[in-house]
């Protein structure tokens, strides 16, 4: 295990934010962070990095460093948080023939994905196996109760320091987890915690009274250039803290209630705080998409009809809903006016209305045509253009029909007269489609013939098409 190394000379580039004592929140801190990585262009993607664990540039090389832990090396299982820039110490992991755990996000549907693998049975693609999609698709499902036993966490930070201090994202999860672990007893103080981040991550040191009991130290800091290893360690969380837990979070994360439940059993407190407030995070929550509809026409706009009911007050009432509109340009003709008066005013002012026009209206003239039949209804018209782009076959147009069991080839003619006219082949093309198969499952090959009437068929090679 290397000590910890200086930053080299580059250090005015990927030094951290300037700290601010006035303004001493964690929140503040993930801000100064957020905007200096993306100011320097230190993170790819996703972006833009607020709100989120930054991945950071040189995240693999900061991963690699894994390799040079002892506890690493003796470890037989360890946890991996699901964060995008640890995808390279998943793979780590994975590598090594190590059991890879990973938690479910926002502990949602679950606690853990177990991933574990034999010589004979590991995946080729390891990079793809550590996504989410992998862990998702390949992992098996730890719930509580179940025996666990992990050696080693490693957790995606914000902002960390060096007497041992990490700031999340703001949502608490990392240190929820945590704390679940340590309920089963899958984990203890004597379980090695590691973080990977930027250079700029890191702080000299971070106020001490932002920070609450369920917040997780950790022992080890990972970055492209060093490593930083905690020499005093801090406390740590004892387990769940319900008193800073809510009803909806319990709702939201199912496992947290069959942990009550036990506990309850138990007669241990487990009362919840009576107010739902995240004083972990100052973003707001997004308030749902309003559908919004044009508003309604003004009233003298409006359209009476001519059979409307009048009362007493002379106040008019339609007798149905019309479920029309009228043009507003076509006026109502009262018995006493010329109606071949009105039917002029309304040509002139339909003649006021711009003309529109479709774009390339004008059809172009198909030369001749190959009917293609045979096909099975299963067959899409993708398969049909894959077939043709690899035999070199380029018809100008298709007309699908496969549901119906065939399709037609279109050739055009070209429409301006200094475009050069290339010859068809056309028996060289129907004899290759008649040899074709688009399905592997299909029985019969195509059968391909030419429409009436055709004015003109020269012979060449089927690659001028």
């Amino acid at each position: 295990m290397s000590s910890e190394e200086n930053i080299p000379e580059a250090k005015t580039e990927n030094q951290q934010p300037e700290s601010d004592v006035e303004n001493s929140s964690k929140q503040s801190f993930r801000k100064k962070v957020w905007e200096y990585l993306e100011k320097n262009k230190l993170v790819n993607f996703p972006r833009p990095v607020f709100g989120r664990i930054p991945n950071f540039k040189g995240a693999e090389k900061a991963a690699t460093k894994l390799l040079e832990l002892e506890e690493f090396k003796t470890a037989k299982s360890v946890e991996v948080n699901p964060d995008k820039p640890l995808e390279a110490s998943r793979a780590l992991v994975v590598e090594n023939d190590k059991i890879l755990y990973v938690p479910v996000p926002q502990l949602q549907e679950g606690l853990l994905k177990k991933l574990s693998f034999c010589n004979d049975d590991k995946p080729k693609n390891i990079k793809q196996t550590v996504t989410r999609w992998g862990i998702e698709t390949l992992g098996k499902n730890v719930e509580f109760g179940d025996e666990l036993s992990i050696d080693l966490l490693v957790l995606g930070s914000v902002a960390v320091s060096r007497d041992g201090r990490r700031i999340g994202k703001g949502k608490g999860f990392a240190d929820l987890e945590y704390a679940v672990l340590k309920e089963m007893k899958a984990v203890d103080d004597n379980t090695t915690i590691v973080t990977t981040v930027h250079d700029a991550q890191v702080f000299d040191t971070l106020p001490n009274d932002i920070f609450q009991k369920h917040d997780v130290p950790i022992d080890y800091i990972l970055t492209p250039t060093q490593i930083i290893k905690i020499e005093k360690k801090l406390p740590r969380p004892e387990g769940i803290y319900w008193d800073l837990l809510s009803q909806r979070q319990l709702n939201e994360m199912p496992i947290l209630q069959k942990i009550r439940d036990a506990q309850s059993s138990e007669g241990k407190d487990i009362a919840l705080k009576e107010v739902d407030t995240d004083a972990e995070t100052e973003d707001k929550r997004r308030l749902p998409k309003i559908k919004r509809y044009p508003p309604p026409r003004p009233k003298s706009e409006r359209i009476v009809p001519e059979d409307a009911i009048t009362d007493s007050t002379n106040n008019t009432k339609p007798r149905r809903r019309r479920f029309f509109k009228r043009s507003r340009s076509a006026q109502v003709t009262k018995e006493n006016e010329d109606p071949g008066n009105k039917e002029n005013d309304v040509s002139q002012t339909l003649k006021k209305r711009p003309r529109t026009f479709r774009r390339n209206s004008r059809r172009l003239q198909v030369d001749f045509s190959l009917v293609v039949s045979n096909i099975d209804k299963n067959v899409r018209v993708r398969h049909l253009k894959d077939a043709l782009i690899d035999h070199g076959i380029k018809p100008n147009n298709i007309t699908w029909r496969g549901y119906k069991g065939f399709c037609y080839l279109h050739y055009v003619k070209p429409v301006s007269k200094e475009v050069e006219e290339k010859p068809f082949a056309v028996d060289n093309v129907i004899e290759i489609l008649q040899t074709l198969k688009l399905n592997s499952e299909s029985s019969n090959n195509l059968s391909v013939k030419v429409m009436e009437p055709i004015t003109r068929i020269e012979t060449t090679d089927v690659t001028a098409v």
